[in-house]
């Protein structure tokens, strides 16, 4: 820019000189100068529009740079996600394997387990059979539906087997509680209604509403036994009483068989 003030200079002085009458060779250098002048003022007016393609071009550069640098992070964020998606996969490929695995023994199991069941239920059957007995009828029943749901299609065999152990559950809780219920039972030679105390498995004992008989459950016999009434009947009385949650528990005597 000082360049065209010396020559913006030079030429004012020229053109000075015509008007005090120079030469017509000093007109033509002032030609010259004019156009050295302009020829400089359009390559600096070209440098200025350079300059500013540049400087677009700059700025066109930095905005591809800075979103190549986005890309990038998004990309290596992609990776790491596929990497993770990759282990997801194969951990997945392995659970397969292993419910495959879990299915196949379960096929097994469940080819093993009717069979069982049924066993189970025949011993229980047996069992209820040879036992003390009390409600039989209720206890029979249950064992005659075990045997329908076990060949039942419909029943899946994780709910037969819960049944099973359910029933086992019942009879297993009959030797751990204290129970009455009526029941018609053969007395003196004559059927009789009486009421039935049950004392876990260990004493089953009966009374009439009269209380003049009262007989106990000889396990070994298989058969019903007379008590002695006036040793009995009070307690029998008491026991009643306290089954049926009429009086706060409390010591009363029952005849038991001895353990073999």
């Amino acid at each position: 820019m000082e360049n065209l003030k010396v020559f913006s200079s030079y030429k004012h002085l020229l053109m000075l000189g015509i008007l005090l009458g120079l030469s017509p060779l000093a007109m033509s250098a002032a030609d010259k100068v004019d156009d050295i002048v302009n020829t400089g003022v359009a390559r600096a007016e070209e440098g200025k529009a350079s300059q500013k393609r540049v400087d677009k071009i700059a700025a066109s550069t930095d905005k591809i740079v800075s979103k190549y640098k986005r890309e990038l992070k998004v990309i290596d964020g992609l990776k790491v996600y596929n990497a993770l998606l990759n282990r997801q996969v194969e951990d997945q490929e392995l659970e397969k394997l292993h419910v495959q695995d879990s299915i196949d023994e379960i096929a097994i199991i469940e080819r093993q387990i009717f069979p069982l069941m049924l066993r189970m239920v025949d011993s229980l059957e047996q069992f209820i059979n040879l036992d003390v007995p009390f409600h039989m009828k209720e206890r029979r029943n249950r064992v005659a539906k075990l045997k329908e749901s076990i060949g039942d299609a419909g029943i899946t065999a994780s709910e037969k087997l819960r049944l099973v152990l359910e029933a086992y559950r019942i009879e297993t809780d009959f030797g751990n509680d204290l129970d009455d219920y009526t029941e018609v039972i053969e007395v003196n030679g004559k059927p009789r209604k009486v009421n039935v105390l049950r004392f876990g498995r260990i004493s089953l004992v009966y009374q009439t509403d009269d209380q003049l008989y009262n007989g106990v459950w000889d396990q070994k016999s298989r058969s019903w036994q007379t008590l002695d009434s006036t040793e009995y009947a009070n307690h029998i009385k008491k026991g009643l009483k306290v089954a049926r949650k009429q009086i706060a528990p409390e010591l009363f005597i029952l005849p038991v068989s001895a353990p073999e």
